[in-house]
């Protein structure tokens, strides 16, 4: 288990995300499979993995940190966790699950009844569909600011879609699309299409490390100035650590190097805390950054926003 714990018994199965195992201290526990480091079989059991069409019989093994997935003609591969099996059973399936889904939906509200009369509402959030070697992940962040004395609405959004083809466990390809719009800002829209070469250092429960570099076409939309079309140099990080059981941190950017205008670069990232109230249930604190080293006139170099909301992940 990612907590150190290990667990002896009989495997019943790996099925939805719940791995059975029957033992002889606590009968039939089910443990979420996201939890589970490695796994070690005595003998071979009907496998699947993540974007396989049939499972087969296949033997699991532990090497130290690493889980060994060993193939009907004795081919061995290494994982350093346990997310490429979707499924475990004894007597043969008629299909393994070809897709895993998760993601996370956060919601905010934030009401100033004195001066002004604001009420803001935020939506934020991201769904992965995944295989065993491509990742889809979509994400949105939706603001509205509402004032009660007028009929007109502020609002502030972002969308993005990125596709990963991994090669190995480590190294990756990645294509983007974002689009980001702010009614009351002069730059008004910005969209970025970009691709990139990756290398994901670790993915488990307790940590995830992903670095990416590439190249990235932005095109920028003003009210008062010429709009702006720019080529960079873009560097990406994702990181996130579960600190104690229902605390975790993570940090999420993008650094733009723009090669036709001047030396300027452009940084857009986001970092917070996520304190588990329940499995699925979360208190979310997140502080956005942005920066600018040549804004446009009349508007600040950096941008800072802090939000607190509660979140749901499945």
């Amino acid at each position: 288990m990612e907590n150190g714990d290990v667990i002896s018994g009989k495997i019943i199965g790996l099925e939805a995300g719940k791995l059975t195992v029957s033992t002889r201290y606590a009968g039939d526990i089910s443990i979420n499979w996201r939890h589970v480091r490695s796994l070690e079989t005595d003998q071979p059991v009907w496998i699947g993995l993540i974007g396989e069409k049939e499972a087969q019989q296949r033997q699991l093994k532990s090497d130290g940190d690493q889980l060994v997935v060993v193939d009907p003609d004795g081919f061995e591969r290494s994982f350093s966790a346990a997310w490429p099996v979707a499924e475990i059973r004894r007597e043969q399936p008629l299909l393994a699950s070809n897709w895993n889904i998760a993601g996370k939906v956060n919601f905010g509200l934030d009401s100033d009844q004195g001066e002004d009369n604001e009420t803001t509402f935020t939506l934020s959030g991201n769904l992965d569909i995944n295989d065993e070697w491509n990742k889809n992940s979509f994400k949105w962040d939706i603001e509205v600011e509402k004032e009660e004395d007028s009929d007109s609405a502020t609002k502030e959004w972002e969308l993005g879609y990125a596709y990963s083809r991994y090669f190995t466990e480590h190294w990756f390809v990645q294509g983007s699309l974002d689009q980001e719009y702010d009614s009351t800002e002069d730059l008004r829209s910005r969209l970025t299409l970009g691709g990139s070469v990756g290398y994901r250092f670790r993915e488990t429960v307790k940590e995830t490390l992903i670095t990416t570099v590439g190249l990235t076409h932005l095109w920028e939309d003003y009210q008062l100035e010429d709009n702006q079309k720019n080529l960079a140099v873009t560097t990406g990080l994702v990181y996130r650590k579960k600190l104690i059981d229902n605390l975790e941190y993570y940090f999420n950017s993008k650094l733009f190097y723009r090669l036709n205008s001047g030396q300027q670069w452009l940084f857009d990232g986001e970092h917070g805390l996520r304190v588990g109230l329940s499995e699925s249930l979360s208190l979310n604190l997140m502080h956005y950054l942005d920066y600018d080293s040549i804004p446009t006139e009349g508007a600040d170099k950096t941008s800072s926003q802090i939000k607190v909301g509660i979140g749901y992940s499945w």
